[in-house]
C-alpha cells in the first residue's frame, strides 16, 4: 500500500511534508507539500506518465526559493503510489476521469488547507492532459498553467492514427483492455545512449535510473491497451474544448520531442487557445526539466517569470 511508501520519500525529500490520501475508488496516492512563509503563490505539480515527483527535487528547490510554496503528488498506478493492477508493471487506468478526480481531491483537501492567493501548476507531458480537462470541468480553478511538453497528441506509429481506436475496440471485444500494448511489456533498464529520447543529459537520466533501480515500486513498463485508449479520449476532449479554456497558458515545447506531437500544440492548441504562449527550449528533448543545465535553465526561467507575472497581476 501506498501508505508504506511514506518513510522512503520522507528520506528522498526530507524537506517535504509527506503524506497518502485516498483517491478516487480508494486508491492511495501519496503526495508531497513544501510551504514557503513570503509565499508568491502556491504551484501544484502534475507529473507525466511514469513518473514520480521524487524526480522534480531540483524544480522544488527552485520554485521554493523564488517564494512559492509547492504541493505535488503520484498519479494512481505510477510512482510510490498504489497501482491497480495484479502486475505493477502495467501502465493503467480505468479513465483519464479518474486522474482528473484524484487532481481535485487534492486541490479541495490538501492545497485548500491553506490559503493561496494565487493557485498555479506545473504539469509535464500527461499532467498537462490532466490539468486541461480539470479546467474544462473546472474553470478558473488556476491563476496560470505552464505545461512542459503538453501530451496533446502522440505518435501511434507502426499504426496509422485512424486504425488505432477500431483496433482498441477490438482489443477489448476480445478481452485485452489489462494487457500491454502490441510490442509492450514490463520495465526494463536501459543504459544512458545518445540517441534516447528523453533527455540528453547523462548524470539526470542516471539519477533516474539509480531510483528506479533501488525503489523497484517506481518501476513501470509499457501502457496497456486501455491506457492508450482513454488517453485518445482524453486529448480529442481537450482539442475539442481548447477554445473555452479561461486560466493563462504558457506552453514550454521540446525542440527534439520525439515522444508527444509538437504540431498538435502549436496548430490545434495554441493556435486556438484564447490567452496561451509558446516558448520552444531548442534541442530540449521530451523531459525538458531534467534536460542539460543550459536548456533547463531556459525552461526554468520561462516559467518563473510567466509565474511571476501572472501573480503579480
Amino acid at each position: 500500500m501506498a501508505s508504506g511508501s511514506v518513510g522512503e520519500v520522507e528520506q528522498l525529500l526530507p524537506e517535504m511534508e509527506i503524506g497518502v490520501f485516498e483517491g478516487r475508488y480508494g486508491i492511495g496516492i501519496v503526495y508531497g507539500i513544501r510551504e514557503v512563509k513570503a509565499e508568491k503563490g502556491a504551484v501544484v505539480i502534475v507529473n507525466g506518465r511514469n513518473e514520480t515527483f521524487v524526480k522534480y527535487r531540483k524544480v522544488i528547490d527552485e520554485l521554493s526559493a523564488a517564494d512559492f510554496s509547492v504541493y505535488t503528488f503520484d498519479h494512481r498506478g505510477q510512482g510510490f503510489s498504489d497501482r491497480q493492477l495484479a502486475d505493477p508493471h502495467k501502465g493503467y487506468v480505468d479513465s483519464f476521469e479518474d486522474y482528473v478526480a484524484d487532481l481535485n481531491f487534492f486541490l479541495e483537501q490538501i492545497v485548500s488547507r491553506q490559503p493561496h492567493d494565487c493557485c498555479l501548476v506545473l504539469a509535464h507531458s500527461m499532467g498537462g492532459t490532466i490539468t486541461l480537462l480539470h479546467e474544462l470541468r473546472y474553470p478558473g480553478s488556476f491563476a496560470g498553467i505552464v505545461m512542459t511538453a503538453p501530451m496533446l497528441g502522440f505518435s501511434t506509429a507502426p499504426w496509422p492514427v485512424f486504425l488505432v481506436p477500431p483496433l482498441l475496440s477490438l482489443l477489448g471485444a476480445l478481452g485485452q483492455n489489462q494487457s500491454y500494448i502490441i510490442g509492450g511489456g514490463p520495465f526494463k533498464p536501459e543504459s544512458f545512449s545518445d540517441d534516447n529520447i528523453l533527455t540528453s543529459d547523462r548524470e539526470n537520466y542516471n539519477r533516474n535510473q539509480r531510483l528506479m533501480a533501488e525503489y523497484p515500486q517506481v518501476q513501470l513498463g509499457s501502457p496497456t491497451n486501455a491506457w492508450v485508449k482513454q488517453a485518445l479520449v482524453a486529448i480529442e476532449e481537450v482539442m475539442a474544448g481548447t477554445e473555452s479554456l479561461q486560466s493563462p497558458l504558457l506552453i514550454l515545447q521540446a525542440g527534439a520531442d520525439q515522444v508527444v506531437d509538437n504540431q498538435a500544440q502549436e496548430r490545434f492548441f495554441c493556435g486556438r487557445a484564447g490567452n496561451c504562449e509558446l516558448q520552444v527550449i531548442p534541442e530540449a528533448r521530451h523531459e525538458i526539466l531534467v534536460e542539460s543545465s543550459e536548456l533547463r535553465e531556459m525552461a526554468v526561467k520561462e516559467m518563473l517569470d510567466f509565474f511571476e507575472r501572472v501573480c503579480g497581476d
